[in-house]
């Protein structure tokens, strides 16, 4: 704050200068010790960012771990894939077949007889379309009688069954095609007529009641497979569940002859979960490491040294992974037993060939290590999740600290009224004294001039 007084003038002392000063000596300790708290406040802050984050990587592997599903990929092969592929879920079993594709599934296809071109006129009246049970009453006036407005009238009909009209036009006239739009046996057309002028009778289509004005030139089929000797149908090239946990997908008829499929088991997708989730502590333990280091050289603490949450975290952790999963029937128990060891730096390693062999022999019971009830996944998970939640350590921990910098933003301001009231005190005190010393001045400039007119009063250094 500056005074809007002149300093100075009686006195000639920077008044201003000297309050400035004053007020600066008053407040640099202060203002120092709220900058430093601050700054180590916002540190620490920042550092358990970087815990919360790596902390919520690890759970987010945790959590594909803790589903057994995660560990049993399967892989699936095809003899050859120009007649069917596959794919295979995690209820799919190890074994072997011999598959056949019988047929494709077809989508039955309509053909009219020859019309002049797409403007004949074919007839009037109501026409009805039926694929499976959904029926459509597609009304054909003088409007849209003929081949084109038949055309667009059964493709823009609201409650269309699933049939698509076009029209071929060759050399020798125009046709009208129906193409049911899904493929299967059950998605057969039936076209009928009834009103208007009967012309609508070139477009009936139900062999049932021998009316088959138009011809079938693709019949509707289902696809059909062979496995093993079973024949297995469905209304698409698609099989679901003729293997449990199998999808097979037919591509083209192999003619009679058969294709091997193999289901086996895919111990390179369990290893990289256990090699992620290792990955993953290995950097939360360099974080902790980091964060809690001290630099002997440099003489410097890292922020989070000596911090007791810290330490409880880290602690905790390590103590899970030194528990044995208790309801697991297998010949291991700990992380050890299957290749994943722990180093003297606390850091996770992994015995390659002892993994391997653990999944050649105990697949299954590998991923239960992990996923059981008190599996090492299911436990960490919900260790960390506790640790990240609403209520947990990290949150308290986080709050407590922006409460600590929002403390000292209220001192910093609370500083700053003290330092411009002090101001305003210094400015109208030197500013006092400055006018007494104006007075005092006058005063004397005055009695010496007073005295220097008195008779037989001579100046000193003067002649008489």
């Amino acid at each position: 704050m500056t005074s809007i007084i002149s300093s100075g003038i009686g006195s000639g002392l920077d008044i201003a200068g000297i309050v400035q000063s004053l007020v600066a000596a008053e407040g640099q300790p202060v203002e120092t010790r709220i900058n430093q708290q601050e700054a180590r406040a916002q540190s620490i802050l920042s550092a358990y960012g970087s815990v919360k984050s790596i902390l919520a990587e690890l759970r987010d592997k945790l959590e594909l771990m803790k589903s057994l599903d995660s560990f049993l990929s399967r892989t699936a092969t095809s003899g050859n894939e120009d007649f069917f592929t596959v794919s295979a879920g995690s209820t799919a079993l190890p074994a072997s077949y011999a598959l056949e594709v019988v047929q494709l599934a077809q989508a039955q296809k309509l053909t009219s007889g020859t019309f002049t071109d797409a403007d004949a006129v074919v007839g009037t009246g109501t026409l009805t379309l039926t694929v499976g049970a959904v029926s459509s009453d597609i009304e054909i006036d003088s409007t849209n009688n003929t081949v084109s407005g038949i055309r667009d009238a059964i493709n823009a009909a609201p409650d269309n069954p699933g049939v698509q009209a076009t029209i071929v036009n060759a050399d020798s006239g125009s046709y009208l095609i129906l193409t049911a739009e899904s493929t299967g046996a059950a998605q057969s057309i039936t076209v009928t007529q009834s009103g208007g002028d009967g012309g609508l009778s070139a477009l009936e289509y139900d062999p049932a009641n021998s009316l088959t004005s138009l011809s079938e030139t693709v019949a509707a089929a289902d696809a059909q497979i062979r496995i093993d000797g079973f024949d297995i149908f469905s209304d698409t090239n698609t099989f679901v569940g003729a293997i449990d946990g199998v999808t097979i997908t037919a591509v083209e008829s192999s003619a009679g002859a058969t294709e091997s499929l193999s289901i086996a088991n895919d111990p390179d997708a369990a290893k990289q979960l256990i090699n992620d989730f290792v990955e993953s502590y290995n950097t939360l333990i360099d974080t902790f490491d980091s964060l809690t280091a001290y630099d002997a050289e440099a003489e410097t603490a890292a922020p989070l040294l000596g911090d007791a949450s810290i330490r409880g975290i880290r602690d905790q952790i390590r103590r899970e992974l030194s528990i044995a999963v208790t309801d697991l029937e297998a010949p291991f128990s700990m992380l050890s037993d299957v290749g994943v060891e722990v180093q003297l730096d606390g850091k996770l390693q992994v015995n390659d060939p002892k993994l391997s062999d653990v999944l050649g022999e105990d697949f299954q019971k590998l991923g239960e290590l992990f996923s059981t009830t008190d599996g090492f996944a299911v436990r960490l998970y919900d260790q960390i999740e506790g640790f990240l939640n609403s209520d947990g350590i990290i949150e308290a921990r986080t709050k407590g600290l922006e409460d600590q910098i929002s403390g000292l933003d209220d001192e910093r301001i609370e500083l700053s009224e003290r330092l411009s009231s002090l101001e305003t005190r210094l400015f109208r005190r030197f500013n006092a004294l400055d006018s007494l010393l104006a007075q005092l001045s006058s005063t004397s400039s005055f009695l010496t001039q007073q005295l220097d007119n008195l008779p037989g009063v001579s100046r000193s250094g003067s002649s008489g």
